[in-house]
Parts: structure tokens; C-alpha cells; sequence
């Protein structure tokens, strides 16, 4: 008998190291994926927001000699457009790589068992709104190379616009409220921005509205800062 209360004391303690383990190889997964995650965040901030941010900012020169007639030469009013354009190439080049990387991670197995629910789904919210400001970016390339013809001559309005301030909408809300949720795995989980990435790189200039086309004011509306979900929830 007392043969039989050894072998079960030593079963409980082998399932009770097992399960140990099991734990730990979890938070470490659930830290590493993290790391992984906000390293390809870094990507980001490096290679792809530099060339959007520039190409809204020649966006706004522009629209502000065409609110301003007169301000500006000819060959100023070209520089604006150029860089505009060779801009919008330059970010959509980058985009596309960024997104089919963060693609890969987001459907990898263990980042689907591993990471809480709220994580890929500020995630996913966050990878749908930055496809669609590269297909909004592609749209107005198509429209340079006259792949595309629209209705109105006048409107650069597009499905890809729509989807972009939807998509944003939904991101900001979601993570909103993912930050309120408790969850003990936060602590394992969380990291810090990486060190690349500032207010400099991160601050998308808005451009909506910045062309006035009927006598009126033409303020741009403000920029936003894309939020890292790995660093902050």
C-alpha cells in the first residue's frame, strides 16, 4: 500500500513538472512572438512610413500652391508633384514588402495558439488599415498611368479611400478598448516601442480636405500615430 501512495505522489509530482515546463515554454512563445512582432514593427518605421510620410508632405506643398496662385514657379509647382508621385512609388514598394511580411507572422500556427484573442485582432485591424492606405497609394498611381479612368475628373475619391478611414476608425476603437481588458498575460507579453520608432517616423500627415476646389478654407485635417499593439496593450 504504501508502494502504491509512492507511486502516485511520484506521478503527481512528474505532471506537476510537466506542467511547469508546459508554462514556461508557453510565456516564453508568448514573449517571443511579441519580440518578433515588434521587430517587424521597427521594420515599419524604417522603411515604410518615411517614404508615406514624405509623399503626404508633397501632397500638402502642392495643395498649397494650388490654394495659393502666384506663391510659386512653374518648375516649384512640378518639384511638388514629382516628389509627390515618386513618392507614392517609393511607400507602395515598401508597403507591399511590409505587409506580406506581417502576413506571414499573423497566420503562422503558433502565433494563432499562442497569441490572445485581443492581440491578433488589433492586429488584423491594424494590417487591413494599412492595406488599404497602400491600395488607396496605388489607386491614385493607376491614376497618373491612366490605368484607371474615373467618372469625375475632378475627385481622386476611391472604394480604397472609404476603406482606409473605415478601417482606421475600427483600429483606433478596437484597441481603445483592448487596453481596457485584464489579462495577467500583458505582463508576460508587453515590450517597449522600439527605439526606431518616434513621433517623427510615426506621425502620418493627413491630407484629406487640403486642397480647397471651392473658396474654402483648406486646413488639412490633423495627422495620427499608428499605435505598435505590441507595445502597449
Amino acid at each position: 500500500m504504501l508502494k502504491g501512495k509512492r507511486k502516485i505522489v511520484k506521478y503527481i509530482v512528474v505532471l506537476i513538472v510537466l506542467l511547469l515546463i508546459s508554462f514556461g515554454f508557453y510565456l516564453y512563445k508568448l514573449h517571443a512572438l511579441v519580440v518578433e512582432a515588434n521587430d517587424i514593427f521597427a521594420i515599419r518605421c524604417t522603411t515604410v512610413n518615411p517614404p508615406l510620410i514624405s509623399y503626404k508632405n508633397s501632397f500638402l506643398n502642392f495643395a498649397e500652391l494650388i490654394n495659393s496662385p502666384g506663391k510659386y514657379t512653374s518648375d516649384e509647382l512640378k518639384g511638388f508633384y514629382d516628389g509627390y508621385i515618386s513618392g507614392i512609388r517609393s511607400y507602395v514598394k515598401e508597403e507591399n514588402k511590409w505587409l506580406a511580411t506581417q502576413d506571414r507572422l499573423l497566420k503562422r500556427w503558433d502565433y494563432q495558439l499562442i497569441e490572445p484573442w485581443y492581440i491578433k485582432k488589433a492586429a488584423n485591424l491594424q494590417w487591413e488599415m494599412y492595406k488599404a492606405y497602400r491600395d488607396d497609394a496605388q489607386y491614385m498611381l493607376d491614376l497618373v498611368d491612366r490605368k484607371v479612368i474615373p467618372k469625375d475628373p475632378f475627385s481622386t475619391d476611391s472604394e480604397a479611400r472609404d476603406r482606409r478611414d473605415k478601417n482606421s476608425q475600427e483600429y483606433f476603437d478596437f484597441y481603445t478598448k483592448a487596453v481596457e481588458i485584464k489579462d495577467w498575460r500583458k505582463f508576460f507579453g508587453r515590450v517597449l516601442l522600439p527605439k526606431v520608432c518616434n513621433e517623427k517616423n510615426l506621425t502620418i500627415p493627413n491630407t484629406s480636405g487640403s486642397i480647397d476646389w471651392e473658396g474654402k478654407s483648406a486646413t488639412p485635417s490633423p495627422g495620427f500615430v499608428p499605435i505598435d499593439p505590441y507595445s502597449v496593450i
